[in-house]
């Protein structure tokens, strides 16, 4: 009896992992993951570069999380890193480092969602600048699925991950080398 039910759970767990490689094979899914991922970031970055003191510093400023020495410097290096990922998905062009780029941000801001949240504070978190106001409550749901799209992207393989991409044009000697990032 014990022996059934350890195989009914390493067979269902198989077919978890099976469908979880079924979809980051799929080109349709990944391609749909870069544009969506480079959509919210492009967004993201040009909403901020409007104004950056206002929508990307005072932003940071207010999630009150980072010592002011850090506090500016991060608030305005954020949107380009932000631009620089987002182009990078969208091109197709060193995706793997975009997606991690990516995911490490969702991660952090998820983390500093979570602790503004748990203090009860209310804020505009910033994420769109300029384009809309959106408050942190709400948007630290999007950072999960973010991460998880980005993810998939960055462990995709290299054919999966390239299809209909500008990076495809780059020759196999320089894929090689920069395979770890590419």
């Amino acid at each position: 009896m014990e022996t059934r039910i350890m195989e009914r759970g390493a067979t269902s767990n198989q077919s978890q992992l099976n469908w979880l490689k079924e979809l980051d094979n799929n080109h349709y899914v990944i391609l749909v993951f870069r544009l969506i991922l480079a959509g919210f970031f492009l967004l993201s970055s040009c909403g901020k570069l409007v104004d950056i003191e206002r929508y990307s510093v005072d932003a940071v400023y207010n999630f009150g999380i980072l010592p002011m020495a850090l506090a500016r410097p991060f608030g305005l290096v954020m949107p380009f890193i932000e631009l620089l990922c987002g182009l990078g998905l969208l091109l197709g062009v060193l995706t793997r480092l975009a997606a991690l780029g990516i995911s490490m941000m969702s991660l952090s801001f998820f983390i500093a969602k979570a602790i503004v949240w748990s203090q009860g504070r209310s804020i505009n978190c910033g994420c769109f600048g300029a384009v809309v106001d959106t408050l942190a409550s709400v948007t630290i749901f999007m950072d999960l699925p973010v991460m998880f799209m980005a993810l998939m992207v960055m462990f995709a393989v290299p054919q999966v991950r390239h299809w209909a991409a500008v990076g495809k044009i780059l020759s196999q000697a320089w894929k090689n080398r920069l395979h770890l990032i590419w």
